[in-house]
């Protein structure tokens, strides 16, 4: 747009150079804002194309790091580790159960009052082992392990040894016997005699 175009349509010189610097302004302004969002565009591609050049390098840095290993090795070994890690767990799991089931035996051996070390030995063995009846079933939340059936296995043992330990009614008996031979009279022995039952032999006097 020029001066000479403004006066053509009978606008005075002056108003045609306000009208023009209006207009220059207006254009310096709008190319402000497209050079402004240009330089935004242009650094937000910049960052980008940083972005991926990072990451290609790390990425190329990380395959470098594999050169000349074999794939499959290295799947086999991840394997292993699993594994091993796998049978860690199982075996802690499996020593954590014998000690919850060796302490319940010696629990309900006391309670039994088994006292031959060689019985409470060999029970204990038996029923770890596998060996017995009984089963060993692990605790869930506030219930603790146990082994169905123990109850029977030991009558059982009692039937087979008699003195493996004292049923409820036996200790009751035991008991009231103690009870009867306190309360028996005790007798002494004959007259000049120790109190034990043997007499001393009786000498007569010497007369003169």
């Amino acid at each position: 747009m020029k001066t000479a175009e403004l006066t053509a349509l009978g606008i005075s010189e002056a108003v045609a150079t306000q009208i023009l610097a209006l207009n220059g302004k207006d254009i310096e302004n709008a190319k402000t804002t497209i050079t402004a969002a240009k330089d935004k565009e242009i650094s937000a591609l910049t960052a980008e194309r940083d972005g991926l050049k990072t990451r290609l390098d790390t990425a190329d840095a990380t395959l470098k790091k594999f050169e000349g290993i074999d794939p499959e090795k290295i799947q086999g070994e991840i394997q292993s580790y699993k594994q091993q890690a796998l049978d860690a767990e199982k075996n802690f799991r499996a020593q954590i159960a014998q000690r919850d089931q060796k302490d319940w035996i010696t629990a309900k051996l006391d309670e039994y009052g088994v006292k031959s070390p060689l019985a409470r030995k060999q029970i204990t063995a038996e029923l770890m082992g596998g060996q017995a009846g009984p089963q060993w079933k692990s605790g869930e939340g506030d219930k603790p392990g146990m082994f169905f059936g123990f109850d029977d296995y030991m009558k059982a043992a009692k039937a087979e040894d008699p003195s493996l330990y004292q049923t409820a009614e036996e200790k009751d008996a035991a008991a009231k016997q103690a009870g009867l031979q306190q309360k028996a009279p005790q007798f002494t022995g004959p007259v000049g005699g120790d109190g034990k039952g043997s007499a001393k032999k009786f000498v007569p006097p010497k007369i003169f």
